[in-house]
């Protein structure tokens, strides 16, 4: 397989997403009869001169359509994004991610701004939050962010971090606040370094002119006197003037503007009386039934009216008047007044109370046949049917747990209460849920064992998917406890059934790809390298079908490891550093599932020589670590790299702090073999090789780690004065066509035995095959290691005898200092190059386009232009192929 050749370009959103960002996004439909308003056009042109506007009134001054109007102007203050908010966006995960797509979609991101990858919701909130800033820093115009109804936040959370980018704004940021009370922001010191301008009630409300230009579009000519008449009975409040026009357009006739007055529950009763009461029979039942849903479209509304012409309907409400309105360019969803949803609700749950949970149930369920799972849980949640809620969970949305949304899907979760959660295993299955949102994997088993107990108490028909779901429960806690038997059992039990007969499972595809991800996770550590890998593409496959990004990062890391663990260093750095880009550019660091990514990328550093970088890699591998099996493996990879590097010390306190750290863990095969085969590279380290031909004992199968601890034995035999010994070992490996993972060695150590018994062509020819096997995956760091001082030797004796593999080893003696490339400068670029123009860097060499490079690393093209600007600047050159030339000299690149 190429390097990174399972890695894709991100699947577009499903029409499900493109429905429900349609709705937050979209900005509202200014009416043709909507009069202009002059004089707020220029309070907002001024006032987005400044980091912050305030639109302040209370419900009805028409915030929303004055700002409207003034945003299809086309301002000059920049591209204005609109983002209508809702209670969910107290969610900090849903607001600063929608807000984050609303900037998307609205504004030119600069190659290289982190506002093109970042996606929050995984990982660090700081880190979400310092890519939000850089990126809005980084932009090159301003542009003007629009949140209406900012009085629906409350969260603490989120205000505190919106009060944090105030305290110091970017410089392209323009927020303009559409609110019905003050927000809980500093506008004092905003009002003091003069941020912050403010348009209140007096600003919005309606001039003489004004309500007699509104009149007349509704066909009502009135005298001056009557327009300041309603101007004194509204203070000129937007809504009020509305209502009373179609007050005057009601059925009785002879109404006059004196006849109109009200006040906030007058005009509700209004809202009642003239806008509910006088619409025929069958559309004051599809108003009243159709309001337990914030948004409708056609489907949604004719399944909660039982009424066919529900698009029919909406469209008459929107044209009759304001109080219903159309979302998008393409008017598919729409939304009532929030004034008008509120009297019918109240009104419903008066007249027919017994109607409502019905209602709401069967919201609950076209949303869950129409893709929107969290629509339907909290739809669910709205009816108080808990069973209802506890099926759509275990059926469509338990995947959600590893995702974006999984803050969301917890709070719908609270809902249900707790004493019902033993009331079936579907709700068992809930509570698991919470248990594993709140990191609780040590109790997860009691509700996993409560549900399996009861699973023959369900329905024969959500049986399998309660099933699968138990077992797939089961795969958190088994990983994060180490325990690699139950998670290969439950992964492949999982698989087993999701792949019988006859299942109807709406999230089978998306449970399948954590099943697989797993059971090739498990298949791994067990050993079974074939088998994992196998495992691992196909879940790839899979996850990258169903947009599962956090499926995808697993299995991407996992195969990263294998590759590495396999020799193939090239590919394990093409899988690995896709797992790290699309983490680190959804601002999802640290993520536990990508601990194997950063350990795959050490482990390639290290091959490579680059021992900074996988110090570095390690690091990051240490921080996201959250299971045994990984937290150990990166342990042991720590031990090696010090004893590597004469650091025996350090590498035998990092063996014994994990035999203290998981005393009571069992490992598995592939970790027991790595551990025994660092022991033995400690012991040759600290020059104990007596010890290190102890710690192998002679097992019947030949599996993958086998020739690396025969490798081992033969150093020993080597450090022991007994090189014919060694070459014993060392013939049965070559005879039997070496690993991969071990070539090199084996052939260095060839090399050093023919040296040791006087055979110098037998070792030049076996210098010239270990190059050559070094040279495709840039394998260095044994040359530097195994013999300090006969490989240098032997590889300046090469450099004489005119092979064609002296490129390679005039580098590995620049590597060792003995050697400096003709003309390159005496040291490294003054500025080194990052972890991220490193990646770029490895497939500079290949004949990979931009556009197919960043479908390797899954990030944009322009990102991967940003990169390549300025490696060229560091390594001071113009062009690719001078860059490539550049990095060699360097040692930055192998051949």
């Amino acid at each position: 397989m190429a390097i990174g050749a399972a890695g894709r370009l991100p699947l577009p959103p499903a029409p499900a997403e493109f429905e429900l960002l349609a709705t937050k996004l979209a900005r509202p439909r200014v009416p043709s009869s909507y009069v202009a308003r002059p004089k707020i056009n220029r309070l907002l042109d001024a006032g987005t001169c400044r980091p912050m506007t305030v639109v302040s009134a209370g419900a009805g001054w028409g915030k929303t359509l004055a700002t409207a109007s003034w945003a299809a102007s086309g301002p000059t203050a920049g591209p204005v994004v609109w983002f209508s908010l809702d209670e969910s966006d107290n969610n900090p995960v849903s607001f600063w991610s929608y807000l984050v797509t609303a900037i998307r979609s609205a504004v030119l991101i600069p190659r290289g701004n982190p506002l093109a990858e970042l996606a929050p919701g995984l990982g660090s909130e700081d880190e979400n939050f310092r890519l939000l800033r850089a990126g809005l820093t980084g932009l090159r115009a301003p542009v003007v962010i629009v949140l209406d109804d900012f009085q629906v936040l409350h969260e603490p959370i989120v205000l505190s971090r919106l009060s944090e980018l105030l305290r110091h704004p970017p410089p392209q940021l323009r927020l303009v606040l559409l609110t019905r009370a003050d927000p809980a922001l500093p506008l004092h010191r905003l009002r003091m370094t003069e941020d912050l301008a403010e348009i209140r009630f007096p600003d919005l409300a309606f001039s003489v002119a004004e309500v007699s230009s509104l009149l007349a579009a509704e066909g009502l000519l009135v005298a001056p006197h009557e327009a300041q008449l309603l101007v004194d009975r509204t203070e000129g409040w937007p809504a009020g003037v509305r209502l009373a026009a179609f007050f005057l357009n009601g059925l009785e006739p002879g109404r006059t503007p004196a006849d109109f007055a009200g006040d906030d529950q007058a005009v509700s009763d209004y809202l009642a009386a003239e806008v509910f009461e006088n619409q025929p029979p069958e559309l004051r039942r599809f108003l009243l039934r159709t309001s337990v849903a914030e948004r409708l479209n056609s489907g949604l509304a004719e399944v909660l009216s039982d009424e066919p012409r529900g698009l029919q309907f909406l469209e008459m409400l929107e044209k009759s008047n304001a109080f219903v309105v159309g979302l998008g360019p393409d008017r598919q969803w729409y939304r009532y007044h929030p004034m008008l949803r509120e009297m019918l609700h109240h009104r419903l749950a008066v007249d027919e109370p017994e109607r409502l949970p019905g209602l709401h149930r069967r919201a609950a369920l076209w949303f869950a046949e129409n893709g929107h799972p969290l629509e339907a849980l909290r739809q669910a949640a709205e009816a108080a049917d808990w069973q209802l809620l506890g099926r759509l969970f275990v059926r469509q949305a338990m995947h959600l747990l590893v995702s974006s949304e999984r803050t969301e899907l917890d709070a719908i979760l609270a809902r249900i209460p707790s004493h019902l959660f033993a009331d079936g295993p579907e709700l068992a299955l809930c509570a698991a849920g919470r248990l594993m949102f709140a990191g609780r994997h040590e109790d997860i088993q009691r509700q996993i064992d409560f549900a399996q107990a009861r699973l023959g108490t369900t329905s024969p028909e959500s049986r399998t998917p309660t099933y699968i779901a138990i077992r797939m429960l089961s795969l958190p806690p088994a990983r994060v406890r180490g325990d690699i038997a139950a998670v290969m059992s439950a992964a492949s039990d999982a698989c087993e059934a999701l792949a019988g007969p006859g299942l109807s499972m709406p999230a089978a595809d998306q449970y399948r790809a954590v099943a697989l991800g797993n059971l090739g996770t498990a298949l791994l550590w067990s050993g079974r390298l074939a088998d994992a890998e196998a495992c691992l593409l196909d879940g790839l496959r899979v996850a990258e079908a169903t947009r599962l990004d956090v499926a995808r990062i697993n299995v991407l890391a996992h195969l990263g490891l294998l590759a590495a663990s396999s020799g193939r260093l090239q590919q394990a750095f093409g899988f690995a550093a896709q797992a790290v880009a699309a983490v680190e550019a959804r601002g999802w660091a640290p993520m536990p599932q990508a601990a194997t990514a950063y350990l795959a990328l050490a482990m390639v550093h290290f091959q490579w020589n680059n021992l900074d970088d996988a110090r570095r890699s390690l690091g990051e591998a240490r921080t996201a670590s959250a299971e045994v099996a990984s937290t150990y493996a990166i342990g042991l990879a720590q031990a090696r790299l010090d004893a590597s590097v004469g650091r025996v010390d350090a590498a035998r306190e990092e063996l014994s702090r994990l035999r203290n750290e998981f005393a009571e863990w069992a490992p598995p095969v592939f970790i027991a073999r790595w551990l025994a085969i660092t022991e033995a590279e400690i012991d040759l380290a600290a020059g104990d090789p007596g010890t290190a031909l102890t710690r192998f004992g002679s097992p019947a199968d030949r599996t993958a780690p086998f020739a690396r601890e025969q490798v081992c034995l033969a150093r020993a035999f080597l450090a022991r004065g007994a090189p014919h010994r060694a070459e014993e070992i060392l013939a049965r490996l070559r005879d039997e066509s070496v690993e991969r993972s071990a070539v090199v060695e084996v052939w260095l150590l060839t090399t050093l035995v023919a040296g040791r018994l006087r055979e110098d062509n037998r070792a030049a020819e076996a210098l010239g095959r270990a190059l050559e096997a070094a040279r495709p995956e840039g394998v260095r760091r044994p040359f530097l290691v195994l013999d300090p001082e006969q490989l240098p030797r032997l590889l300046t004796w090469l450099e004489h005898s005119g092979p064609d593999l002296t490129d390679f080893a005039d580098e590995l003696l620049v590597d060792m200092g003995l050697l400096r490339s003709p003309g390159a400068p005496a040291g490294a670029p003054a500025e080194p190059l990052t972890d991220r123009e490193l990646i770029v860097l490895r497939y500079l060499p290949t004949m990979m386009t931009n556009a197919e490079i960043a479908s390797e690393l899954y990030v944009s093209v322009n990102t991967v232009k940003a990169h390549l600007k300025r490696i060229h600047r560091k390594l001071d050159v113009g062009s690719r192929r001078q860059a490539v030339h550049r990095a060699r000299e360097l040692g930055l690149l192998a051949e």
